[in-house]
């Protein structure tokens, strides 16, 4: 993720601004396989998430307010569940006897509201920023998965789970609902520190303080076992899960999860930086390398490396426009991690 310049603007200074952002990583598999493409190799895993961001609005020196929109989604499992869904969703033999544990806990908001920043410096050192969001919720996923599942044969398993999740959507079992009507807010920190002319650093932090609240919202928990079973035309198990349980709703508090950035930089010589870098999405963590190369006081080109995922990041720095692009492979559609930002400024 490219985090904003920690840079400080001049009062008389005020414009437009866009940001858009957006970071993606399925550790057992290529995104192409989350989004429904399924001929992809399985490299194992425990862990998937995507977090991103579209904000458009206006800069009035030290002062920002914007419209925003927002979608989150993490995903926490087993490695067992990664691989049992992945050989089921291929229809690939299983190993007769082997027993799974069957684990997931999702985390999912998409939400949409006002965001009003301020930035102010202390001194010639430090500068620190506050922003707070009105958040409007127009879907969400909640809750966890608990069981185990043993194969009977290559093409066919028996397993039982505890369902227990609020939702604006019943994905797991079709439980015909009203999406709920949700409310909250997000608090976000700036911190930019530059103790000499080499160095700087900034410490970033979304969702410091996060709720959605959601009004009368489905929640189901049961337990459900593979007692109806189907085979489809290649002879693959195919299930109706036999359930046992109950479904209503209530009022639900989603906390938002906390996601941390850290940015350093040593400037090794009026052109060339040193650059370090620490990313925080609670679910995966993530540490980079690299340096930055200016060609004048306005255009600077940065270059990382991703070194827990092995994953290049190339970057733009230019009058009032950032880009940038990451990811792990050069075949973007066969890409674990990926990570696209652009952002607009305009100064008058």
């Amino acid at each position: 993720m490219l985090v904003m310049s920690s840079g400080y603007v001049g009062a008389d200074e005020y414009g437009p601004y866009m940001v858009v952002k957006s970071v993606s990583y399925s550790e057992p598999v290529a995104l192409e396989f989350m989004l429904g493409e399924q001929q992809v190799p399985f490299k194992g895993g425990n862990k998937a998430f995507t977090y991103n961001k579209a904000e458009v609005g206006f800069r009035w020196g030290s002062w920002q307010f914007g419209f925003l929109k927002r979608f989150d989604y993490q995903l926490a499992f087993s490695s067992e569940t990664a691989e049992l869904i992945y050989l089921a969703e291929n229809r690939l033999p299983l190993e007769v006897g082997r027993e799974y544990e069957l684990r997931i806990k999702a985390k999912h908001n998409y939400s949409r509201g006002l965001r009003l920043a301020y930035k102010h410096r202390f001194s010639s050192r430090i500068n620190v920023g506050l922003a707070a969001s009105y958040l409007q919720g127009k879907a969400f996923t909640d809750g966890s998965i608990q069981g185990s599942a043993r194969v009977t044969a290559e093409n066919n398993y028996d397993f039982q789970f505890d369902a227990d999740y609020f939702y604006s959507r019943d994905i797991l079992f079709e439980r015909d609902v009203d999406a709920p009507n949700g409310n909250g807010y997000s608090l976000d920190l700036n911190i930019g520190w530059q103790p000499n002319k080499y160095f700087t650093a900034q410490l970033e932090i979304v969702d410091l303080v996060g709720k959605m609240f959601w009004d009368n919202a489905p929640f189901t928990t049961v337990v459900a076992s593979s007692n109806t079973k189907t085979f489809d035309d290649e002879g693959y198990v195919r299930y109706e899960p036999a359930v046992s349980g109950f479904g209503s709703n209530k009022n639900f508090t989603q906390t938002l999860p906390r996601k941390i950035f850290v940015t350093a930089k040593y400037q090794w010589s009026p052109s060339v930086g040193l650059l370090a870098e620490l990313q925080d999405y609670k679910v995966a963590r993530f540490a980079s390398t690299g340096a930055e190369w200016c060609y004048n006081r306005t255009h600077c080109f940065q270059s990382l490396y991703n070194t827990t995922v092995k994953a290049l990041s190339l970057r733009y720095q230019g009058r009032g426009v950032r880009i940038e692009l990451a990811s792990d492979k050069l075949d973007i559609n066969r890409a674990r991690y990926l990570a696209v930002q652009l952002s607009l400024n305009q100064v008058f």
